[in-house]
């Protein structure tokens, strides 16, 4: 029997299967007759390197799943006229091979493609009748022409081969288990160009009829009941590579944001629900800023509550505010939802969600959700966000939502924008009330949404005697107009002590911005002092440092922490509030530290040294 001759040279593509024996088998049926061996993996590691330098073979590394597409990679490689199309789990028999040579030989100049004669072996039983997996691509052998390199667009010819290809399949139900896994996954992929875009129940009814029809197809038409064990194996798992193709489509495609991803040129209007505090709304600043570099004609628009709204005004990458009172009534939601229907979002983002930002969502006509998880409550998405480390930082957590679209962030500093009026406002509130912007000015804000998170009254008491004994420091308070009763007293042994209590929430920001150094419990100021790359001090108690307040330490920034057992609490009442265990004398040592490196220091350094 002769080989094939030289004018048309074979070459032997065989996509690598995982298993490192069985691809020995099928290169030694091949190596004496075939001229040159292409194998197709995904990876190359030792073993398959050495396998291949014994049959003198070349390696090929795609990181296609799908046979076919391998195949087709591999081909453009090459300039043979023939092709023989393998797996790396079958053997080409004596038989075949003269078939194949007698073939090659002939010459038609055709470019077809040839299936040749399989046979399964499949949990280690020969079966007598064809079971292959479903839209499985052939084995064949190939002629191309010049100007077609791709086996799938040729046309196919079944001609009689004498002999048989012998695939030895999976030997366990273990190695049924992973096929059926990537199985799946080729499937997922499949489905890809040919599905529409559809809810999780219709795409479910789908799947289910799908697979039900696949176990009928092997079971029943193939005849895989007449396999006994084998074809009930090979025909359940069939179905179930079906049923988790379609369910690894969603997961991977529409539950992980890819369809949306790679339709992000067709949004046009994007809703960012931030229904938070002043800080967590600062928080959120980093995510508004990528999602408008990503994608630059856009239209943002932000709902959060309307306490809360002025940290987003006059932030050029929103071009739309929509505000709720705290406690809004069923009209207030019902006047809200209509207005934001209107507005036909593409998209709708909720970054943290709560119960009335989940309600909200549902509501809201769009095609796309994105839910950021919070305890359990992320439901009504279309594309989830990864559940991350419990300690990742607020900023993070939002900035996961714009990750979950297939977007990286490229900054991740809050940002609060305010105009020349209002930073000309604040210099001259403070010059008004005595102070010489030449100095250096503390803030201090002894309050916080919570009084649990308050360090104690007394305590501020004497480190405000402390800076204010300082010659190049002058103190400043901040509260709102309702906390001032209760930090009045503060003006007992500091008379002159300026209390700012009547200010909006941007009168608040500007002031905050003309300071050298804020010093506050877990507050919002804190957070406002970080946008404006204000030093501070963070007296932290309860809650999870970690997460709330994400910015590393420095010389412009500190936090006083006390790990205690008792942590994390979610207590609103404590009467020991270990947590806050900070002496006024290690405050004020940490405050003259950071201040030393104030351009306002002059004669400040002389005064420490004394």
């Amino acid at each position: 029997m002769s080989n094939p001759n030289s004018e048309n040279d074979l070459v032997a593509i065989i996509s690598f299967e995982g298993s490192e024996e069985k691809l020995r088998h099928c290169l030694h049926a091949l190596e004496s007759w075939v001229p040159s061996i292409i194998i197709i993996s995904s990876e190359k590691n030792k073993t398959l390197g050495h396998i291949a330098e014994e049959f003198r073979a070349s390696i090929c590394i795609c990181h296609k799943i799908e046979t076919d597409a391998r195949w087709d990679i591999a081909l453009n490689l090459t300039n043979n006229n023939w092709a023989l199309l393998l797996r790396s789990n079958e053997i080409v028999t004596g038989q075949l091979r003269k078939t194949i040579v007698e073939k090659i030989n002939k010459n038609k100049n055709t470019a077809c493609q040839y299936p040749l004669p399989l046979t399964v072996v499949f949990l280690k039983k020969r079966l007598k009748y064809l079971l292959d997996w479903h839209d499985a691509k052939p084995s064949c052998l190939v002629q191309l022409s010049k100007n077609n390199k791709f086996a799938s667009q040729l046309p196919i010819k079944r001609e009689e081969f004498n002999g048989e290809l012998i695939r030895y399949g999976e030997d366990t139900l273990v190695d049924c288990a992973n096929e059926v896994i990537n199985k799946a996954e080729e499937r997922a992929l499949q489905l890809i160009e040919v599905l529409p875009n559809l809810s999780f129940v219709s795409l479910l009814i789908r799947a289910v009829i799908s697979s039900v029809k696949k176990f009928i197809k092997s079971y029943f038409l193939k005849k895989g009941f007449k396999e006994g064990f084998e074809g009930t194996v090979f025909s359940i798992c069939s179905a179930h590579s079906e049923l988790l193709g379609y369910l690894r489509y969603f997961e991977m495609h529409v539950r992980n944001g890819k369809n949306l991803h790679n339709n992000l040129q067709s949004l046009k209007n994007i809703l960012i629900i931030k229904l938070r505090d002043v800080g967590d709304n600062i928080f959120c600043t980093p995510l508004i800023y990528n999602l408008k570099q990503h994608l630059p004609n856009v239209s943002i628009s932000v709902l959060t509550w309307s306490y809360s709204m002025p940290v987003f005004e006059r932030n050029p990458a929103i071009d739309h505010l929509f505000d709720l009172p705290k406690n809004p009534s069923s009209q207030d939601i019902k006047i809200l939802s209509s207005k934001l229907d209107s507005s036909h979002f593409d998209l709708v983002i909720s970054t943290h969600s709560g119960r009335l930002s989940s309600m909200l969502l549902s509501k809201i006509k769009t095609r796309n959700r994105i839910n950021n998880h919070y305890r359990g409550r992320n439901k009504h998405f279309t594309s989830i966000t990864n559940e991350s480390n419990y300690y990742r930082s607020a900023i993070e957590r939002d900035l996961d939502c714009m990750r979950s679209l297939g977007l990286e962030p490229k900054d991740s500093k809050t940002k609060i924008f305010l105009t020349p009026e209002e930073t000309k406002w604040a210099r001259d509130k403070l010059q008004k009330k005595g102070f010489d912007l030449t100095k250096i000015i503390a803030l201090v804000h002894p309050t916080a949404g919570a009084t649990i998170k308050e360090w104690p009254i007394e305590r501020f008491d004497e480190l405000l005697q402390k800076l204010n004994e300082t010659e190049s420091i002058q103190p400043l308070v901040l509260c709102t107009n309702e906390e001032f009763a209760r930090i009045q007293c503060l003006s007992i042994n500091l008379p002159d002590l300026v209390i700012l209590h009547e200010l909006t929430l941007r009168q608040m920001m500007a002031i905050v911005k003309e300071c050298d150094l804020v010093i506050d419990n877990d507050s919002s100021p804190v957070h406002i002092a970080a946008a404006f790359e204000v030093p501070r001090i963070v007296l932290f108690s309860q809650s999870i440092r970690e997460i709330f307040c994400p910015y590393p330490e420095n010389n412009q920034h500190y936090v006083f922490y006390n790990d205690v057992n008792c942590r994390e609490c979610e207590l609103t009442r404590c009467e020991d509030r270990i947590c806050l265990n900070f002496s006024p004398n290690e405050v004020f040592s940490k405050a003259l530290e950071i201040l030393n490196g104030s351009p306002k220091i002059s004669g400040f350094k002389n005064q420490l040294q004394q």
